[in-house]
């Protein structure tokens, strides 16, 4: 037996010795599900043949038992960079994820994998780059505390397990990480309409985005406010108009995105927006690029509610308040959802997996609550 499990992991490519164990079976909400490609449009390719572009990969989830006494609001996700639309589905170590507690609560649930990523389409002639490596998602995502490179990593105590490589935890983590599509700006322009055409069949909805599925949340919102009830983004990608906080300001040229999206007085080229550098710059609290006087506003983002979630040990907390200030110099309506703040200690950038998942979708839902 173990020399035919020996051959049986030759073929599978499987190295002797490394056994891996079945995930623990999550308990999640009963549920039906659908699923659906939406978006795009049929283009001519070299050949000059017809072939479809654009489309998305749409999952479909509402309860099998919970009827609410009022319809509430779907939510649509967007995950971000590395992942699929599977991490809201469940938590590496197998608890229940917010998809399942959100379907318990009465919302239909529409999960997005992003264009050129998972299973939504992608052209041949468009570039991918692998994801993160395992050193890097250690040190900045599930075990910051371990070396720490901003003050607040010191608080990181909500990661399942050791956050290091080798631990069954972080490994089951690191093996849904797919290629990341490189062109930004494609990538945002198709999903602004694959988006639009999303809420044509949810109707008025919520959106919820990660890290640079953030980027979504924001042009989909852009390009139908009417149809989009609220923004609920965690960690977005940011900080405004910088690649990372005191780096290079070549990124985000449209503040938020890099690709267009609409201000008012309008703006042409991304030049059009001045910048300022405000507050000091300290490890604890970075420094922000913000609009030089007068502000221009953000004519259509500025019609939907937003909330902005931030992890209390989070690479995000040294700079997240310059994209919250962004946002309301640009007069948007944000609220700010500081984690520790609120008494929800020691999450990372992926509170939604992390050991105290369920009590930040719960002040998540507070918030959605109050909308009208």
């Amino acid at each position: 037996m173990r020399l035919v499990g020996l051959v049986l992991g030759l073929l599978l490519g499987v190295a002797p010795g490394a056994v891996q164990a079945a995930p623990p079976q999550a308990k999640e909400a009963a549920h039906r599900r659908q699923t659906f490609y939406i978006g795009g449009q049929y283009v001519t390719n070299s050949a000059g043949q017809s072939v479809w572009d654009g489309q998305i990969y749409v999952e479909y989830l509402v309860s099998a038992t919970k009827k609410p006494k009022e319809k509430l609001p779907p939510l649509i996700f967007f995950h971000g960079a590395g992942s699929t639309g599977a991490v809201w589905l469940n938590t590496p170590d197998g608890r229940k994820g917010w998809a399942s507690y959100y379907l318990e609560r009465g919302h239909e649930v529409y999960i997005v994998d992003l264009y050129g990523v998972g299973r939504s389409g992608r052209r041949a002639d468009e570039a991918t780059r692998d994801s993160a490596s395992a050193e890097v998602i250690q040190r900045v995502f599930t075990a910051p505390e371990k070396s720490p490179f901003y003050p607040q990593a010191v608080k990181h105590d909500q990661w399942p397990g050791t956050g290091e490589k080798g631990d069954p935890i972080f490994d089951a983590f690191y093996r849904s990480f797919v290629p990341v599509f490189v062109d930004q700006v494609a990538q945002q322009n198709k999903m602004r309409r694959a988006g639009a055409a999303l809420l044509q069949t949810t109707g008025s909805a919520v959106l919820v985005g990660h890290s640079l599925g953030g980027y979504f949340p924001w042009l989909v919102a852009d390009a139908a406010p009417a149809l989009v009830k609220g923004i609920v983004n965690i960690e977005p990608a940011g900080p405004p108009f910088q690649a990372t906080p005191g780096g290079p300001r070549n990124a985000r040229p449209y503040g938020l995105t890099d690709a267009p999206i609409t201000y008012h007085p309008p703006v042409q080229v991304p030049s059009d927006l001045r910048t300022v550098e405000v507050g000091e710059d300290t490890d604890e609290k970075r420094s922000c690029l913000l609009q030089a006087n007068p502000p221009k506003k953000l004519a259509k983002i500025s019609e939907v509610p937003v909330l902005i979630v931030t992890g209390e040990a989070s690479f995000h907390a040294p700079w997240e308040h310059c994209t919250v200030e962004f946002l309301r110099q640009a007069g948007v309506k944000t609220d700010w959802l500081e984690l520790g703040q609120a008494g929800i200690g020691g999450n990372g950038h992926f509170p939604f997996i992390e050991k105290n998942n369920l009590v930040v979708a719960k002040a998540v839902e507070g918030w959605i609550k109050k909308l009208k």
